[in-house]
């Protein structure tokens, strides 16, 4: 149950909901804040789970029950989510709830919540219009804002929230995901390292720029620990080279390049082990080479913030390039 991950993954939000829920003492509004990944929207159902669930265990939601699920499938009339991240809350979104809530509830329960997801999405008339609302809290009616750019808030829809803060997730859960969704070794190791929300890590894995990244690293590093020229000609003539035609997908690709050779160079100080025999190999080499990592990682690094800066994906590989095979800094 989603309750036990909340206690090991979040242990201080935890804490907080748990000893609101025990007292019965529920703030009227909460804000849960921090990076994406991090289980602030299914905590906020588990949260709706408890406020409206007729089974609870010490105040929580058994999860289980018909009220339970139908909050889980967001199929309960008595709950309105909103979901910023599909694209602006505007005041008529703003008004469903007012509008709804206004009447009697519908349900048993006679509980009602809302939950807005990436809630600094609103204008500022959702924003002023929502600060109305919450200003003359109901006894009934629940709110939760779940954010992870708090400073784009109004401060003082802020102030009338309990904020509860949500710390990152350790890389190892991330992993643990990757694996137990069928991705490999090397993949998940990498993905974990590069990503901090779980749908997303599924999604990148499947992405060609991203597979395209992998298999253009490990090549490019395979050549460079032979023959740094052989390296450079591959790089400019065969990786990133799909023309007008996908530059988006060239550039995503190459950040990605950017940001698993980080990685690399990460695991090679540290001297750590992965479960995958061609990073094992590169590693392997790189101590054999006696690879400069500082120029390296230096190398990476100006060209991640070259390639914001510069629509020119060429120039950036090249200068790239340059600095990795001895060029001056």
């Amino acid at each position: 149950m989603f309750r036990e991950t909340l206690a090991l993954q979040q242990p201080v939000v935890y804490q907080i909901l748990d000893n609101a829920l025990k007292k019965e003492s529920l703030s009227h509004c909460y804000l849960f804040a921090g990076t994406r990944g991090t289980l602030k929207q299914e905590t906020a159902f588990l949260l709706a789970q408890s406020v409206i669930c007729s089974h609870k265990t010490d105040g929580w939601a058994c999860e289980e029950c018909l009220e339970c699920i139908r909050v889980k499938d967001n199929n309960y009339v008595d709950l309105i989510y909103l979901d910023g991240s599909k694209g602006l809350l505007k005041i008529e979104h703003i008004n469903t709830i007012q509008n709804q809530f206004s009447q009697t509830a519908v349900e048993a329960a006679g509980k009602k919540v809302f939950i807005i997801n990436d809630c600094e999405n609103m204008t500022l008339k959702a924003a002023n219009s929502l600060l109305k609302f919450i200003e003359e809290p109901s006894d009934n009616v629940t709110g939760i804002f779940i954010t992870s750019q708090i400073d784009r808030l109004l401060p003082t829809i802020v102030s009338r929230c309990q904020k509860v803060s949500f710390k990152p997730l350790p890389k190892t859960m991330y992993y643990d995901f990757a694996i137990e969704n069928g991705i490999d070794e090397l993949n998940s190791h990498l993905l974990s390292q590069m990503v901090q929300d779980r749908d997303q890590l599924l999604e990148i894995s499947q992405q060609e720029s991203y597979q395209n990244a992998v298999r253009t690293f490990v090549e490019f590093m395979n050549y460079f620990f032979r023959n740094k020229k052989t390296a450079i000609t591959y790089l400019e003539n065969n990786a990133f080279a799909s023309g007008q035609s996908d530059r988006k997908n060239d550039r995503d690709s190459f950040q990605y390049f950017l940001n698993i050779a980080n990685i690399f160079t990460d695991d090679y100080h540290n001297n750590k082990s992965v479960d995958d025999d061609s990073w094992t190999d590169l590693l392997e080499k790189a101590h054999d080479n006696d690879f400069d990592s500082v120029r390296f990682l230096t190398a990476v690094s100006q060209a991640r913030d070259a390639l914001i800066r510069s629509a020119n994906l060429s120039l950036v590989i090249d200068q790239l390039l340059y600095r990795i095979s001895g060029g001056d800094n």
